[in-house]
């Protein structure tokens, strides 16, 4: 009995690790086409076109290479994990914040894009034609996605539909306004020049708004900032002060699960600070 035990129990072992086995590992190529996809997706979105089949190979490289240069280093497992698995995220990162800072300019072009559209719409060109000298000469990324319209435009696309894609590839409600105003106004052939000009304006007021909030919120992110850097300054001086004491927190497992600790709360310390101010800090 005792050896059927031990060979059923051997059994389910090896049935668990090949389970495991073969979810760690779909997981891990699931990942992996997630971000290439993703990357590929928001570089396009950015009007970069490169290939990125190589992204992936370099990224786990670097993470290999970071990961055992921190454990050489530190010889703290947890430290070396953590600093690899961010260099597989962080291109997630790096582009997420690329295209909120993109869809920023966006949005604070408007006011000055649709003044220049409706001056040339009172001198009597078209839509279509409006477009197309505002786009020759206006800065990116405005002049990036108003040439993709009109480039569609060209190609057999209705001017509403190109305008809707627009509304898809920038999603905010300044984008909303303008191509639900423009799309009315090549459909009914009104007078659009004024109701832009106005557009213009109430956009303007808006962004000026937003911006005393943001001056008025400044002292709060600038909290968080000293908060969230507190302990990592904190961190650095008692290296210097007591390198013994810091040597220890890396090498012991108290140590680390303190660190990983630390590392949690500040996580959920910058969720709830973004949730309270409902801004980027």
């Amino acid at each position: 009995m005792i050896y059927i035990g031990i060979a059923l129990a051997g059994i389910s072992m090896s049935v668990a690790l090949c389970l495991i086995q073969q979810i760690v590992t779909y997981a891990w190529l699931r990942y992996r086409s997630s971000v290439t996809q993703q990357t590929q997706t928001s570089l396009s979105e950015l009007f970069v076109f490169i290939d990125t089949t190589h992204l992936w190979p370099a990224l786990c490289c670097m993470s290999v290479t970071i990961g055992l240069s921190a454990w050489f280093v530190s010889d703290s497992i947890v430290l070396a994990m953590v600093l690899a698995g961010l260099i597989l995220v962080l291109p997630r990162i790096v582009l997420s914040t690329a295209l909120r800072r993109r869809m920023a300019l966006f949005d604070s072009q408007w006011p000055d894009a649709l003044m220049a559209i409706a001056g040339s719409l009172r001198s009597g060109a078209s839509i279509g034609l409006a477009l197309k000298s505002f786009a020759e000469d206006a800065p990116t990324p405005m002049c990036q996605e108003v040439s993709l319209v009109l480039r569609e435009h060209r190609m057999g696309i209705p001017l509403n539909q190109a305008l809707a894609g627009l509304n898809q590839r920038m999603p905010s409600e300044s984008v909303e306004l303008v191509t639900a105003l423009l799309a009315v106004g090549n459909a009914s052939g009104g007078s659009l020049a004024e109701l832009l000009e106005r557009l213009s304006i109430n956009l303007r007021a808006r962004q000026h708004v937003t911006g005393k909030i943001d001056v008025l919120t400044a002292q709060g992110k600038m909290q968080a900032w000293v908060m969230g850097a507190l302990p990592l300054v904190l961190l650095g001086a008692l290296s210097f002060i007591d390198p013994a004491s810091v040597e220890l927190m890396f090498l012991s497992q108290t140590g680390q699960l303190m660190l990983g600790l630390v590392l949690l709360l500040e996580c959920v310390g910058i969720y709830w600070l973004r949730r309270i101010l409902a801004i980027e800090v």
